[in-house]
């Protein structure tokens, strides 16, 4: 994500752990203390199971945007998932909060996708 999606979304923090070549890797993007977004990237088998749960609990991942692409050798098929977070604000507010435009969420998604993928060797990336 760049300096002016970031600002266009009022997203003030971004945190990746563990950025690298884990088989699962998580991002969450939050305006001061309220979550925004949370997404994440599964590998190998994270990927099997987390497609696998979403497959026989399609509610669980109803409002999810999600992702995947071919990798190379034991790593299969990555599965990558954006959720808004569901977060109670200053104000008292709770519920998803930031933009629910899905042309930005899968922009956002996309952005997550590429930098994840591109470390593990993936194609597409």
């Amino acid at each position: 994500m760049d300096a002016r999606t970031a600002a266009r979304l009022t997203v003030t923090t971004v945190s990746e752990r563990p950025a690298g070549r884990a088989l699962t890797e998580q991002c969450a993007l939050r305006r001061a203390d309220l979550g925004l977004f949370h997404m994440t990237a599964y590998y190998g088998p994270s990927a099997e199971q987390e497609m696998r749960l979403d497959g026989r609990y399609p509610g669980t991942a109803k409002d999810a945007f999600k992702r995947s692409m071919e990798c190379k050798g034991a790593l299969g098929t990555a599965y990558f998932k954006l959720v808004r977070t569901n977060d109670r604000a200053p104000d008292g507010t709770s519920g998803p909060h930031g933009t629910s435009d899905p042309k930005e969420l899968n922009q956002l998604l996309d952005s997550f996708a590429t930098a994840s993928a591109a470390r593990h060797g993936c194609s597409g990336a």
